[in-house]
């Protein structure tokens, strides 16, 4: 990764510095709550919660009445709502603290008035962190995020552990404190965004998985995005464990920072703690090397071999942790019967002998130069969407060396056209032209991968019904 183009002073961070003010909260007292920014997801699930258990409960948005009509419905008959503003002036309520949907910068005027009046802030996965039973295996990085949570997840349940995943992977973590036991783990994924406003989140085990530009249009700089993914080992220890990408320097470097037990993986260091080495898996494990055979996994590429070998250590970790012995023959056994996630270089149909593939969550440039490596030169990529404040000018060179033919959709197309004119393209308004004219430049043994490099929400609700979408227009074919 060449982080030139994004200057900043990583050897300089601070992550006990925080983006809110720290105030601790009364948990067991039923207070007064707000909950900022209503969605599907996080929103609801947390007004819910604390509603059903005695909180006196007001939720907060910008948009309308109408556009929020069937989410209010399902709020709780007590929560009280204000929409169509996010005013500093609903604060005179006196609130106890305030839950911030990751959806809603911390830097709007609410939120930094709260801040200015000692109110603490936080996080959905914090509120989660307070009422959660059993042990939390945390998840962070600019990708891979979903694939290591979910493998993870299904590695720990087939062996027979009480695991379950949550966080940004979709499912609200709020919504697993009722099944939660002291004997439970909680796989979560967890987004810069989510991780701005915790203060006593400690999990036992956590993973940095990479680090990679994106969020630009949030964070003034990389450190600063950086030090909100840094917050998740901020309250780890010496009994803790800390798995870390060796090959990002700015990410191993980061991990010395964090006062847990290091362990490493690596595809370039023999020394780290989980090696690969092309061919094999070496694991470290007390006195010993385990080798694993990675060919059977269902999930390809370099990039889920690294997610597997973060997975291997998070569960070596989990096991050792509650008193246990690993069994590696059936952790592997186990990973090969995951079959990957949805949108992630995921195969949809062979058509023509052309085949399709639904990319949809690649929403950065590394994730997009992630899948041409996994998919060849043979290739039609479908990008664009909503610019997030990256430089697209690396993905422009990764396109022109990587791919064959490139369509433009969404937002970013005028942008995009310019940067993209010394390599072949096209421009789609739809995504049904779009996957029309791949199919058109296509040859039988090509690929056609929808990678957009963007946001979704220039045309979609979020990149899941993106790429259902594509996949729409591909069974029409």
């Amino acid at each position: 990764m060449d982080y030139r183009d994004y200057p900043c002073a990583y050897w300089d961070l601070d992550i006990k510095n925080s983006i809110g003010i720290i105030v601790k909260i009364d948990i067991d007292k039923k207070g007064k709550v707000l909950v900022v920014g209503l969605g599907f997801r996080t929103g609801l699930t947390s007004a819910n919660f604390l509603s059903q258990r005695g909180y006196k409960v007001t939720v907060s948005d910008n948009k309308s009445v109408a556009e929020l009509t069937e989410i209010i419905k399902k709020l709780d008959k007590n929560v009280d709502v204000v929409v169509g503003k996010q005013s500093p002036e609903i604060l005179d309520e006196n609130f106890d603290f305030l839950v911030l949907s990751p959806g809603v910068p911390a830097s709007i005027p609410l939120i930094v008035e709260a801040n200015k009046r000692a109110l603490p802030v936080i996080s959905e996965v914090e509120l989660a962190y307070y009422f959660m039973s059993g042990k939390w295996i945390a998840i962070t990085g600019t990708d891979g995020k979903s694939t290591t949570t979910s493998l993870t997840n299904h590695i720990l349940r087939t062996i027979g552990y009480d695991s379950r995943e949550g966080g940004n992977i979709g499912v609200p973590l709020i919504s697993l404190v009722e099944k939660s036991k002291d004997d439970s783990v909680t796989v979560a994924e967890l987004s810069s965004f989510q991780l701005e406003t915790v203060f006593d989140f400690h999990p036992g085990i956590a993973t940095l998985l990479n680090l990679a530009p994106d969020h630009l249009d949030r964070y003034d700089s990389m450190d600063h995005y950086l030090q909100a993914k840094l917050r998740i080992g901020m309250n780890m220890g010496s009994s803790d464990y800390l798995v870390y990408n060796l090959d990002d320097e700015v990410i191993a470097y980061s991990a010395q920072q964090i006062n847990a037990k290091g362990l490493s993986f690596s595809i370039n260091d023999c020394n780290a703690d989980c090696f690969y080495d092309g061919q094999t898996i070496f694991l470290k494990d007390e006195n010993s090397k385990v080798k694993i055979d990675p060919s059977n996994l269902l999930i390809r590429g370099i990039h889920n071999i690294k997610n597997f070998m973060a997975s291997l250590l998070m569960i070596q970790s989990y096991i050792r942790l509650v008193g246990d012995d690993p069994d590696y023959n059936t952790i592997l056994k186990a990973a090969c019967d995951y079959p990957g996630l949805e949108h992630r270089l995921e195969y949809v149909a062979t058509i023509d002998g052309v085949t399709y593939i639904n990319d949809s969550k690649a929403t950065t440039v590394n994730s997009v130069k992630t899948a041409i490596a996994a998919c060849g030169k043979d290739t039609v990529f479908i990008v664009g969407g909503r610019a997030k404040g990256e430089n697209y000018g690396l993905l422009a060179e990764a396109l022109r060396t990587g791919v064959r033919h490139s369509v433009l959709i969404g937002e970013t197309a005028d942008e995009f056209e310019i940067l993209f004119s010394h390599i072949s393209h096209e421009r789609a308004a739809s995504m049904e032209e779009a996957v029309k004219k791949a199919k058109d430049f296509a040859r039988s043994g090509d690929s056609v991968v929808l990678s957009p490099g963007c946001a979704s929400f220039d045309m979609y609700r979020d990149f899941e019904e993106r790429g259902r979408d594509f996949k729409r227009c591909v069974a029409e074919l």
